[in-house]
């Protein structure tokens, strides 16, 4: 997730996906156990994804944790409150957290509205950890995987004063679902949530959820075991509001959170502005240490580095363009990191289709692609992988030696074209499908000319991003290979399995492009995303990413690095912690 190439194109294809299935260091709370937050400069990318720039931030937090428990808290500016500018190359979707699907969004909104559970803040794969938000305590799920119980923190209050109850949590899947949410398929294996889509009532009672605001109590019913199901309550989508919230999108008015930041006014398409919620504090959430943080849009991105280098911006959610990339990092390197995301760029391989239903044409392809070539044409923002699994998500262990060869290292296009002989596919005519986005349009060229260089007969066919996923997602288009990618809703091996499920094949707004439908895949995929417990099934579906690649369904190249660059005068070094799902962390930020 993440404005890389515009959150439109991002949307679609999460919600494509989905419908296919059905110091400043910042001190905790007084009443918190969770140690200081440590920011670490990453590693240099090498294969790693990691957002969450991995376990060994741990590791460096042990030693480096004692120097900055010195640094104190924040202190107040001489000029007054603290306050930073930072920059959007676009509007997000919304500033509702029932609408937004925006990863420029969910950047800000993770920090306002607190769902029943959340994720601790931290880089690495520690950042991926869930933990109780609102709740009390992880729930408890019951033998048959299919019903959840928590309980309401006492003495809640939103930003606005109001009392959160229990009953709030329902009203606040009730406008997901009845405000036809890009969120809404997450929700709607709660038992009676197709029902209540169906009747179209706002205030009709969702039957899975029954909840006592006199105790606290929640509880979820499911009309299936879902593993995922406690990834889905931390999401965005259900943090609380007021059970008077009404049904409609209050972008320009967004409703009181719970959470280290309120939204205070919204202008959309000019700006909006995050204000620290002195009242908040919860156990393992850190405050915020800027008083004030405003979003401006600046569409131009070109104009927002320079902003950046001039000081009139404090922070761009978006990388600089790759033209500029050199200047940065060899000018700017004290306050410019690059990470890498929980995301996996690939070309989908149509195996329904001649002349991907060949085992060996798809070798070939995953032979002759120059993962090198590709990370140039995203200006070095791409980090070569073999996996379909990125680094960073539970699950994930690297494929070495890769079948395919040293994704670092010159591929081998002899072999490849002596598999497209013994196919017989010398000269099949091939339309390489690809948006219009500058990343993707240069990189379906590319892949084109690939596959002409190892005997077939490749034509790219690009087309506008808005409507790019649908139109390769519809069978009638009969696409038979293409760009394709994905950016994680939740750490969790089940959401990127999700496009490569030959369950969810389907007519129309099918993510799995490639229509892979490998039995023994399905079977997996199907067992492990009833399981609860991550942890004991890891190693399981790491296999599963094994086999995914070593059967050459798909032909996996990278995963997506994105930037944290601010001006001189934010405390870059110690207040700038990357999140492994909402990436730059505004409660690190501190100025100088």
């Amino acid at each position: 997730m993440r404005a890389v190439v515009r959150a439109t194109y991002y949307i679609a294809l999460r919600v494509s996906f989905r419908r296919s299935k059905l110091c400043k260091a910042a001190r905790p709370p007084a009443n918190s156990a969770q140690p200081p937050i440590v920011i670490s400069r990453p590693e240099p990318p090498l294969t790693m994804r990691t957002k969450t720039i991995k376990a060994l931030a741990v590791s460096l937090a042990l030693a480096v944790a004692p120097a900055l428990a010195a640094c104190g808290e924040r202190e107040p500016t001489s000029g007054g409150p603290a306050s930073i500018t930072i920059g959007l190359s676009a509007q997000p979707d919304a500033l509702d957290p029932a609408l937004s699907y925006a990863p420029e969004a969910w950047e800000s909104l993770w920090l306002v509205y607190t769902p029943l559970l959340t994720y601790r803040h931290a880089e690495g794969e520690a950042g991926t950890e869930l933990i109780p938000g609102l709740a009390e305590d992880l729930p408890t799920i019951s033998d048959d995987g299919k019903t959840y119980t928590l309980r309401l923190r006492e003495g809640l209050e939103y930003s606005d004063g109001t009392p959160v109850k229990a009953s709030d949590f329902e009203h606040a899947i009730q406008r997901v679902l009845n405000l036809e949410s890009p969120g809404t398929p997450f929700f709607t294996g709660i038992v009676g949530a197709e029902d209540y889509v169906e009747r179209g009532k706002p205030k009709a009672d969702i039957e899975g959820i029954e909840t006592d605001d006199d105790t606290g109590e929640i509880t979820i019913t499911l009309t299936k075991p879902d593993g995922t199901f406690s990834n889905v309550l931390a999401m965005n989508f259900a943090g609380l509001v007021p059970g008077d919230t009404p049904f409609e999108d209050l972008t320009k008015t967004p409703p009181p959170g719970v959470g280290p930041y309120e939204l205070t006014d919204s202008e959309p398409n000019r700006e909006f502005v995050l204000e620290r919620n002195d009242s908040f504090d919860l156990p393992g959430i850190p405050r915020g240490q800027i008083d004030r943080i405003t979003a401006t849009i600046v569409k131009d991105p070109r104009r927002a580095t320079e902003d950046v280098i001039s000081g009139r911006l404090d922070y761009i959610v978006d990388p600089p363009v790759p033209d500029q990339l050199a200047e940065v990092r060899e000018r700017y390197g004290d306050r410019f990191k690059e990470f890498t995301t929980i995301s996996t760029y690939y070309f989908f391989l149509n195996s329904r289709i001649e002349p991907f239903d060949d085992p060996k044409v798809r070798e070939a392809v995953n032979y002759a692609i120059d993962k090198r070539a590709i990370a140039r044409l995203f200006g070095g923002l791409m980090a070569p992988t073999c996996n379909f699994f990125p680094p960073g998500l539970p699950g994930y262990q690297r494929l070495d030696p890769c079948p395919w060869g040293d994704p670092n290292a010159a591929p081998d296009q002899e072999r490849a074209r002596e598999l497209i002989r013994e196919a017989g596919a010398e000269g099949a005519e091939v339309t390489v499908w690809g948006n219009n986005e500058p990343e993707p349009e240069r990189v379906t060229e590319y892949y084109a000319d690939v596959l002409n260089q190892i005997g077939l007969d490749a034509k790219p066919k690009v087309i506008d991003s808005s409507v790019y996923f649908q139109t390769v997602g519809n069978e009638r288009t009969e696409a038979q290979t293409g760009f394709a990618n994905f950016f994680q809703d939740f750490p969790h091996p089940a959401n990127f399995m999700t496009v490569v499920d030959g369950d969810a094949i389907q007519p129309t707004n099918n993510s799995n492009f490639g229509n892979v439908d490998d039995p023994e895949i399905n079977a997996g995929i199907d067992r492990l995303s009833k399981e609860p417990d991550l942890r004991a099934v890891k190693d399981q579906w790491a296999q599963l990413d094994r086999q995914l690649v070593e059967d050459a369904w798909l032909a996996p190249y990278g995963n997506r690095m994105l930037t944290t660059f601010m001006s001189e005068r934010m405390d870059f070094d110690r207040c700038s912690l990357v999140h492994p799902l909402y990436q730059n962390d505004y409660t690190s930020f501190c100025l100088k």
